[in-house]
């Protein structure tokens, strides 16, 4: 490499003109190692199940009636926080009304509390319902407030029992005809 230096100084040097720098050859190292991970992007925040914090609840507009005397009413929960959150199950309900033999408080019968139901997500302002369905009829027991637990929670919502309607309290029955559905999308 020196001779090829030398005679390339020489060769410049003989045509008059600036002498060139030698050439160093390549480096003959291993290539830099390449990343394959992709650069961090930000998590999206998991969904949580809603709570009686995140949820505003009215009752809807009354069904079609199942059978004589048995009606359905629509219980809408609705999401009034800031982030998505999800329901799923049956919620609890209570009809709270006036002095009966056995309290002004009937609990509703929640069939198929223990099985798996689907997931709803509710993005903020977006609805969820239970269909409510009661036996009604004569001068009976006239509920005041419906009380009720968001499956998962044990805070509470409560909200007036604005239907006037009377319910026929099944306390202890095996099949009764008053019971609570579980939430879906509305």
């Amino acid at each position: 490499m020196l001779a090829a230096a030398v005679a390339l100084t020489t060769i410049t040097a003989c045509s008059g003109t600036e002498p060139l720098a030698p050439v160093a050859e390549p480096a003959t190292t291993a290539p830099a190692a390449t990343s394959t991970e992709a650069a961090p992007t930000p998590t999206a925040e998991p969904v949580v199940r809603c709570t009686a914090a995140d949820l505003g609840l009215r009752v809807g507009g009354r069904g079609p009636d199942v059978n004589p005397g048995q009606k359905t009413v629509a219980l809408v929960y609705t999401n009034i926080s800031s982030r998505p959150c999800y329901v799923t199950g049956v919620p609890g309900v209570d009809l709270l009304g006036p002095a009966d033999p056995n309290g002004p408080t009937y609990p509703v019968p929640r069939p198929g509390a223990d099985a798996v139901q689907p997931r709803t997500t509710l993005g903020p302002g977006r609805k969820a319902s239970a269909t409510l369905t009661y036996l009604s009829g004569g001068a009976g027991w006239v509920p005041t407030e419906i009380i009720t637990t968001p499956p998962g929670d044990t805070h509470q919502l409560v909200t007036r029992w604005s239907l006037g309607d009377p319910v026929l309290r099944q306390d202890g029955a095996t099949h009764p005809g008053t019971f609570v559905g579980p939430l879906v999308a509305s």
